[in-house]
């Protein structure tokens, strides 16, 4: 399966944060020996004999809304699943999770309706309501409260390998994690080299706490979303779309293990970016790192722009990239267990 349309294959399927069922079954088949723990995480192990315990994880879930009532008119109300930005959902159409899949539109008020205060009011979770077309005795057959929903939107090619899609965040990375693991599962003779796509990154890692608390790894690179370059920004805290994965440095973060990473990227001609924090990450490499006894941690991230919204932007070459840094890692690893 050509890049293109395994991240396309990726971010077409439903997986809220602590509801990634779906998500975990299309993956398992991609990745040879590969099971679910009681998270709903997907694992793998491949060499389990080696020296070595090497970990290459991303997450699966990705963010959207979970109902919370049914109206007496029959509209759904709304609180949010994981960082979801409120201001690309007005008139946004939806996927309903219910006991079949139905489809609606975030509700909004024509701007002829609204007054001078409404135009610069902060939108607020109890403004949005969607529209499935249904009375409330209809709708209460099909939704029930704690079912998800999902933002509709097309995965599009733009120019230059970049792509728009939802859920980019943290699918690309997942992309990244599976290409490697293909290329890498039957070149192993020192390295247990283990596999993690984690659930509930975007409510708190508790994903990735499990599956590392279980597979007791010595060392993880862990990859996410990193905040690209956008039209507003100035370049502070983010990073080039279609220039290499960018290489976090941070306290939590291995120094030694991150500094490898920048030897290898330069070694093997493969571009890179650096993006330093202050403190933690805000990924799943805190709670990796934290696991246990402590795993040497670093931290890869595929620039994507518009980060949480339904479309989001990355480029193929970047999620290649990262693959192509972690395929050198663990083939470097390798060698040094020799």
């Amino acid at each position: 399966m050509k890049t293109k349309e395994l991240v396309f294959s990726l971010t077409s399927f439903n997986g809220t944060s602590g509801d990634e069922d779906e998500i975990a079954q299309k993956i398992m088949p991609m990745l040879e020996g590969s099971y679910t723990d009681r998270l709903g995480n997907v694992l793998a192990s491949y060499n389990p004999e080696g020296k070595t315990k090497v970990l290459i994880e991303a997450h699966i879930d990705r963010i959207g809304f979970i109902v919370t009532e049914i109206d007496d008119d029959g509209f759904l109300r709304l609180t949010k699943c994981g960082g979801i930005d409120l201001r690309t959902s007005i008139g946004a159409p939806v996927a309903v999770f219910g006991k079949k899949t139905l489809f609606g539109v975030i509700c909004s008020v024509p701007p002829h309706l609204q007054s001078g205060d409404d135009k610069d009011k902060k939108l607020r979770l109890e403004d949005l309501a969607v529209d499935i077309g249904m009375k409330k005795e209809e709708a209460e057959k099909i939704v029930s409260i704690g079912d998800r929903v999902l933002i509709h939107s097309e995965q599009s090619s733009l120019l230059n390998e970049n792509i728009v899609a939802s859920s980019l965040d943290d699918r690309a990375g997942a992309a990244s994690v599976i290409i490697a693991a293909k290329r890498l599962k039957d070149k192993l003779k020192n390295i247990n080299l283990q596999v993690a796509l984690n659930t509930r990154e975007e409510v708190g890692g508790q994903g990735a706490a499990a599956s590392v608390f279980s597979l007791d790894p010595e060392i993880a690179i862990c990859v996410d979303a990193g905040f690209g370059i956008d039209y507003y920004t100035n370049g502070a805290g983010t990073i080039a779309l279609g220039k290499g994965p960018s290489i976090g440095i941070a306290p939590v973060l291995d120094r030694k293990l991150t500094e490898k990473l920048i030897e290898l990227a330069e070694e093997n001609s493969i571009p890179y970016q650096h993006d330093v924090m202050s403190r933690t990450t805000g990924t799943d490499a805190d709670e990796v790192s934290n696991s246990r006894c402590g795993v040497k941690t670093a931290l890869l991230s595929i620039p994507v722009r518009s980060m949480h919204n339904q479309a989001e932007t990355a480029n193929l070459r970047d999620i290649e990239l990262t693959a192509k840094l972690i395929e050198a890692f663990v083939l470097y690893m390798e060698a040094e267990n020799d």
